[in-house]
């Protein structure tokens, strides 16, 4: 391809992902969607992808809505008698998606405004401000916050276990009730290049950014890195990437689990950052557009069904800008 149809193809397409994010809205007046007529007759091939990549994602979608156990608390026993070709299933659906051209759409959705197919494909997951229970036996519980995915590991005689694929969860693996049960129930989880043990232990694991944070709330357990082995007990935090471990921390683990109570606190954290994690839980798009606003440092604790309040309250604070726009978008500069 030619360096001047490559640039017109990357106009299209983003011309396309700004359309989508006009449709989505469901607020587009007569105007626009006769200017959307004209677009998709001007650029055929890439509104049929438009339409093909929304096509598939509605049936990936579907497909895995018929998985979904019909208990609650059977959700992990469901999983585990699974055929492995349900998940192998699932895999190839993705790949297919790409070989059809779809990734460019699919697999970055436009300002992350909904779930992409490597979201899809996982074994669960949750939107944007969801938070679930997954059940992985009768002493071990996954809490899982806002826009994370996992995978179900094999079962294994010694433990039962999750993928941390993105996002945060809290893991709670309670005492054994049953004598000599106890090693017969340890609980596995891998985020990223490490791989946490523990028989009796909560924990918190958030993994994005390209590292993970570990915070032992209380119990113990053992981290397995290809560059360190360490154990942590209760309130101890650890940050790892793919190349190396940090060292443990104490910390007050309140703040860091702050979600569990429903409420988000920031103690010192610049702006940009705040703006950042309030977008995990706040469908649509906060967008800072003023490098310099992002910069101040905030001491506050916001309530999570109540953040729409904290963009007018950074307004009067700040003296910014707020724009609204369809879709739940908003610009602050």
């Amino acid at each position: 391809m030619r360096k001047a149809d490559a640039v017109t193809a990357d106009h299209a397409q983003e011309e396309a992902q700004a359309w989508l994010v006009r449709l989505r809205s469901g607020s587009m007046s007569r105007a626009e969607t006769e200017s959307f007529q004209r677009w998709s007759a001007e650029h055929p091939q890439t509104a049929a992808l438009l339409r093909d990549t929304w096509n598939l994602l509605r049936t990936a979608a579907a497909e895995l809505a018929d998985e979904s156990p019909a208990a609650a608390n059977d959700e992990w026993l469901a999983e585990a008698r699974r055929d492995k070709t349900v998940r192998t299933g699932r895999r190839a659906f993705v790949g297919f998606a790409v070989a059809a051209g779809a990734s460019w759409l699919a697999l970055r959705p436009p300002l992350e405004l909904w779930p992409s197919l490597t979201d899809l494909a996982a074994d669960y997951r949750t939107g944007t401000g969801e938070q679930r229970s997954v059940v992985l036996s009768d002493r071990v519980v996954v809490e899982m916050n806002t826009q994370t995915r996992l995978d179900v590991l094999p079962v294994q005689a010694a433990a039962r276990g999750i993928d941390l694929l993105a996002g945060e969860a809290e893991i709670d693996a309670k005492a054994s009730t049953a004598l000599g049960d106890a090693l017969l129930r340890q609980v596995t989880v891998v985020a990223g290049k490490g791989r946490m043990q523990a028989v009796t232990a909560r924990f918190n694991v958030r993994r994005g950014g390209g590292s993970v944070c570990v915070t032992c709330l209380s119990g113990s357990l053992a981290l397995d890195h290809p560059s360190a082995r360490l154990t942590l007990r209760a309130n101890d935090q650890v940050i790892y990437d793919d190349r190396k471990v940090e060292p443990v921390a104490r910390v007050d683990p309140s703040g860091f689990v702050a979600w569990r109570r429903g409420v988000l606190v920031f103690n010192g954290v610049p702006l940009a950052e705040v703006v950042d994690e309030i977008n995990r839980y706040r469908p649509g798009k906060i967008i800072l557009r003023n490098p310099a606003l992002g910069q101040n440092r905030m001491q506050a604790q916001f309530p999570i069904t109540r953040l729409d309040d904290v963009i007018d309250l950074l307004g009067r604070l700040y003296g910014a800008r707020i724009t609204r726009l369809p879709g739940n978008l908003v610009l602050l500069s």
